[in-house]
């Protein structure tokens, strides 16, 4: 292709996905350009043939961002692969410039406020005006790794296995009218109309290590700054029609006294717990576990897709969204220390055994409950830890999207299609569906 392809940020993450991008001829090493402080970065980059002048080095912030734009033009694409970098900020400048620009997760500039723990929302409602204001404008794709990412995609098949699949009498009797739905395309719908109470994300690590904990440091399979800032936020979930609030205090197996901000009207529920404090119970469809509640920007991206609304803008039905992380042993317990002032990746040469699964469950009282999600463990990855390695799979499928769809405007995971989505991972990563 004949443009340039700015990476912001070159950790584990952006060198898979590099090396993904090269091995299928996506684009040639002198497309890309490295933005980022660490000289390992650098030194990986033109290991793989890339030239010195396209490596720039400079601390990105709310006072100079701009600058990320000099070498670049309409029909580019920007890669937002590091922490610490305002996400909606870019998607807007893309957005005027016809840069096409993809993140992984949502972020704030490290020197700005980010409103915890409102700022999910509040970039949500952005986003969302910006994805009205774009189409037929350079795509982008939003919010795009495995978890926030795949997972919206991997809720789709998992409404789409039910209707294939169930064989209880509401689903049997009904399975025509589901069936047009899907070839429509209007998954809201058929959530509204499968009655689905609830999505619950899973996200099950079973890494272990060698490494010997110390009581000043958190560790992570995968960014660990923002591993640390996730655990300790306040948990936040979104109640859908079908459930109470008690009912999902239940679920949860949270007290009401514990409830920091409740709005019916778009069904956000923050605890004045942070995620790390609340356990509750998911399904990694093979394995039931016990994790975390953290704070997740699928919550809400999930929550407004899958809305059913009257002409009056009113929510006539949603389901309820929950993201339930079990991370692995050492990880966790890094996060309970008293203090903590040192970060540490767990990479793959400290790795013994385990990996992750990802995925999602479909809840409903008419039908048999469904997961769908992938899962990678050590002997099946490449250089990458398991972790990395599902991320940079995502990122690319979205690379990919665009390439073959350049003018649909800012999207956010749950508008892209599923079978060409699937296409992309499945050569890579298993595609796991399973009733629980």
């Amino acid at each position: 292709m004949n443009c340039k392809v700015m990476f912001l940020g070159l950790g584990v993450v952006g060198q898979s996905l590099m090396c993904l991008l090269l091995e299928n001829n996506v684009f040639s090493i002198e497309d890309f350009y490295v933005l980022d402080l660490d000289e390992k970065a650098f030194e990986f980059y033109l290991s793989k043939g890339g030239r010195r002048d396209n490596c720039l080095s400079f601390e990105v912030d709310s006072s100079n961002y701009l600058m990320i734009f000099d070498k670049m033009s309409k029909g580019d694409f920007l890669l937002c692969m590091a922490d610490g970098n305002d996400s909606l900020i870019l998607a807007q400048e893309c957005y005027k410039r016809g840069i096409h620009f993809v993140s992984a997760s949502d972020d704030t500039f490290d020197d700005v406020e980010d409103n915890e723990p409102f700022r999910y929302r509040n970039h949500f409602k952005d986003y969302k005006a910006l994805m009205k204001n774009s189409e037929n404008g350079a795509t982008s794709v939003l919010q795009f790794g495995v978890n926030p990412g795949l997972v919206s995609v991997f809720s789709k098949k998992a409404l789409k296995d039910i209707v294939d699949n169930d064989k209880g009498n509401f689903v049997s009797a009904k399975r025509k009218q589901f069936a047009e739905l899907i070839a429509a395309e209007d998954y809201p719908r058929l959530a509204k109309e499968l009655k689905v109470r609830a999505f619950v994300e899973s996200d099950f690590d079973t890494t272990e290590s060698d490494i010997i904990e110390k009581n000043d440091t958190v560790y992570s399979t995968w960014n660990v700054p923002d591993f640390d800032g996730e655990s300790n936020d306040r948990s936040i979930v979104k109640v859908g029609t079908i459930d109470s609030l008690t009912e999902i205090l239940e679920k949860v197996g949270i007290s009401i006294d514990n409830v920091y901000y409740y709005n019916k009207g778009d069904g956000t529920l923050v605890f004045d717990l942070s995620g790390k404090e609340i356990k509750t119970k998911s399904n990694s469809g093979e394995n039931e576990f016990e994790g975390s509640l953290d704070a997740h920007e699928e919550v809400f991206s999930l929550y407004d897709y899958y809305s059913n609304r009257e002409d009056e803008g009113e929510i006539e039905y949603a389901p309820s969204v929950l993201f339930v992380y079990r991370p692995c042993d050492l990880a966790i317990n890094s996060v309970l220390h008293g203090s903590n002032d040192k970060y540490q990746l767990i990479t793959k040469e400290r790795m013994l055994s385990g990996g992750e699964a990802v995925g999602i469950c479909v809840e409903g009282d008419a039908f048999t409950n469904r997961y769908v999600g992938t899962a990678l463990y050590l002997d099946e990855s490449r250089f990458e830890t398991p972790s990395v390695f599902l991320v940079s799979v995502s990122v690319y499928a979205a690379i990919k999207y665009i390439i073959k769809h350049p003018l649909e405007g800012v999207l956010f995971p749950e508008y892209l299609p599923l079978e060409e989505i699937l296409s992309y991972v499945s050569p890579y990563l298993p595609i796991i569906s399973n009733e629980y």
